[in-house]
């Protein structure tokens, strides 16, 4: 009996030291590296240090354009979940401002875009337009300008199955899909009268298919207001993102600009900067105006005004 039950221990400790024996692991999702640079040189943008944050990385069948799989990784890079085989991978930030992307599981649909703007910065424009008789086309769409989407696209990569070096590296640079622009409106009178400035950009793209790297062509108009710090002085400044200038509808690049006074009345400029979205390297934009805004009458409504601090003391009973 006793030797019977040797006889069974032996073969338990047999079976147990083959199941437990090291093998090399083979599977190459665990193997595969993703060497990701992030071009920082952005005309008119300075790329923080925390952006562009956690990227997605989706994989395609090369030939049928089938969705395989993704992972996330940092935007140094890093090891990956990778199918084998031969694909097409497209990476890309989440996180990128008012930028969004949908069809995120089809190669030619993957698509970058921005919402369209609330009803109320919507009705602070379109009340002006609708009489005027060179209203653009693209005011039918007016959304959100962009943020920063920093996208890398590789086709037809060869992941072996069986990855005989220590590791497979995949190499790719990540560029942004947005344009940065600056504009400089000079010959400005009254701009002490004024309360706040907002600005709509029609003839603008407005999506940026990532993946298949083709804009959409229709165009929209961009909406934008500018922070009260920079429309203090003669010289009115301001910034926009947009995915480009859209070029197939023949849409202008009407730049039309509300200021609203401290009583609460608007007045409206429009300027054509077709000319200068074209061959501008600096995406640098700069109007020569004659604006004239009003002093507005005493008593016309509600002009708020702070002096300065004065510092009091009081005790409080507890």
């Amino acid at each position: 009996m006793s030797k019977m039950r040797y006889i069974l221990l032996v073969a338990v400790v047999a079976l147990v030291s083959v199941a437990c024996q090291r093998r090399p692991i083979e599977e190459q999702y665990l193997r595969v590296y993703l060497d990701l640079e992030i071009e920082r040189n952005v005309t008119n943008y300075e790329l923080q240090d925390n952006e562009p944050g956690l990227m997605r990385v989706a994989f395609f069948d090369a030939i049928t354009g089938e969705y395989l799989s993704h992972d996330f990784v940092a935007s140094t890079g890093g090891y990956i979940h990778a199918p084998y085989g031969d694909v097409d991978m497209v990476v890309y930030n989440l996180e990128a401002g008012d930028t969004h992307v949908r069809n995120y599981y089809s190669w030619l649909d993957m698509e970058a875009y921005t919402d369209e703007v609330d009803e109320h910065s919507r009705s602070r424009f379109t009340r002006y337009l609708q009489s005027r008789a060179d209203t653009r086309p693209s005011y039918d769409d007016i959304r959100v300008t962009p943020g920063h989407l920093f996208v890398a696209r590789e086709r037809n990569i060869h992941i072996p199955q069986h990855i005989t070096e220590d590791v497979f590296v995949i190499h790719t640079t990540a560029k942004s899909v947005v344009e940065s622009w600056t504009i400089d409106i000079e010959g400005i009178s009254g701009i002490e009268w004024v309360g706040s400035v907002s600005m709509m950009l029609s003839g603008q793209v407005g999506s940026n298919f990532i993946a298949a790297n083709t804009l959409m062509t229709e165009p929209v108009a961009l909406y934008f207001d500018v922070v009260s710090a920079q429309h203090r002085t003669a010289l009115l400044s301001s910034r926009f993102e947009t995915f480009g200038r859209e070029k197939t509808s023949g849409d202008a690049a009407l730049l039309s600009v509300l200021f609203t006074d401290i009583q609460g009345h608007p007045y409206m400029y429009n300027f054509d900067i077709s000319d200068q979205m074209e061959n501008n390297p600096n995406q640098h934009i700069v109007i020569k105006s004659k604006i004239a805004i009003p002093k507005p009458e005493v008593g016309g409504g509600f002009v708020p005004k702070v002096d300065g601090w004065d510092e009091h003391q009081y005790d409080i009973n507890i």
